[in-house]
């Protein structure tokens, strides 16, 4: 699957669910697949849909953002 189809699924995804965790976006874009620029991008994509992106466990209405560590 290319990137750019695994990146519309994922932002479909998240649209039908309204939120995704930061778990899920890293099984989908492990830091050595997706650079950390490319990420922050993405993460405006969602953020313009209006998909909150969480931690595992934390409460859907809450939105939060952490950054990946560098490799």
């Amino acid at each position: 699957m290319k990137e750019k189809d695994i990146e519309d699924a994922l932002l479909d995804l998240g649209v039908k669910k309204g939120v995704l965790s930061f778990e899920e976006l890293y099984d989908i874009f492990p830091v050595d697949y997706f650079p950390l620029e490319e990420m922050e991008r993405f993460l405006g994509l969602l953020e313009d849909l209006d998909v909150k992106v969480t931690e595992a466990g934390q409460e859907s209405g809450q939105k939060s953002r952490r950054r990946r560590k560098a490799a």
